[in-house]
């Protein structure tokens, strides 16, 4: 495969901003963030309890925190509701301008600025807590942001990232399946299949292991990894059985499954005192 650039990154994510084709809203109407929050909250995608402990939005206050891919601007809502002040960038303007949109219609005071994908426009040891929720695995190269990423941490700061993880259910057994039944995927390399999981014309996504994660982010300390997203319906693959038996079985979220092999691999990690 040649190189993706940034800017095909960004183009891509400008016209396509995340979850917008399967809403049937207006972008950055009212009702659009409330069905996109439904959808990001459902107990098959990723539930707001576990989010909290993912991010500790609840132990926030007073926090600084930078969201690197703010997307139309969930996480940091969730933080700037708890009292932490919050600062988002992206790669596209699209993003940055739903994410001001959010917090408008919210109340809430949040700074937002697009980014070129490489720098953040930050001063050293600015932020308590940085995230990147799904972002970092669209980028070729992403060494240069977890450099600025430490760079903008306070000492004893804390990253929390999620990328898709290499020996995931849907890496490991339904993208292979799709490559050999599905019409859209025959054909397709693996790559090219992992690509399509965001849309069709998507760039790029690539996946790490625990190992690639943690190699990654090597200049952090106290490296701790958790795996969530699978739902009964991947698990099952049949969908009439999924269908009959997903209500009547606990969220498969919480299931050993997911614990081994959810498609959400999160890292939390600190920057050296």
């Amino acid at each position: 495969m040649s190189k993706v650039s940034n800017k095909k990154v960004s183009e891509f994510w400008n016209e396509n901003p995340v979850a917008a084709e399967g809403i049937e809203f207006e972008p950055g109407s009212p009702e659009f963030y409330a069905r996109f929050d439904t959808i990001r909250e459902a107990d098959d995608c990723e539930p707001y309890t576990y989010s909290d402990l993912i991010h500790g939005y609840t132990r926030s206050s007073g926090k600084t925190v930078l969201d690197i891919g703010c997307g139309n601007g969930y996480v940091l809502s969730r933080y700037a509701m708890q009292g932490a002040t919050v600062e988002g960038v992206d790669i596209t303007d699209t993003a940055v301008n739903l994410s001001r949109k959010r917090f408008e219609l919210a109340g809430l005071k949040g700074h937002f600025q697009t980014t070129d994908g490489d720098t953040l426009p930050f001063p050293d040891n600015h932020f308590d807590i940085v995230c990147s929720m799904g972002v970092l695995h669209h980028i070729e190269d992403p060494r240069p942001m977890i450099k600025e990423i430490y760079r903008v941490l306070k000492p004893g700061g804390q990253i929390i990232l999620m990328l898709y993880y290499r020996y995931s259910w849907k890496t490991v057994v339904i993208m292979r399946l799709k490559r050999l039944f599905h019409p859209n995927y025959r054909g397709k390399t693996q790559q090219e299949a992992l690509n399509m999981n965001d849309g069709d014309d998507c760039p790029l996504a690539l996946v790490y292991s625990k190992k690639e994660a943690q190699e990654l982010l090597s200049a952090f300390e106290n490296h701790k990894f958790r795996l969530n997203q699978l739902s009964w319906k991947q698990l099952l693959l049949i969908p009439p059985l999924a269908k009959i038996l997903t209500p009547i079985l606990p969220s498969c979220n919480n299931s050993i499954f997911a614990r081994l092999m959810g498609w959400n691999l999160y890292i939390d990690a600190r920057k050296q005192r």
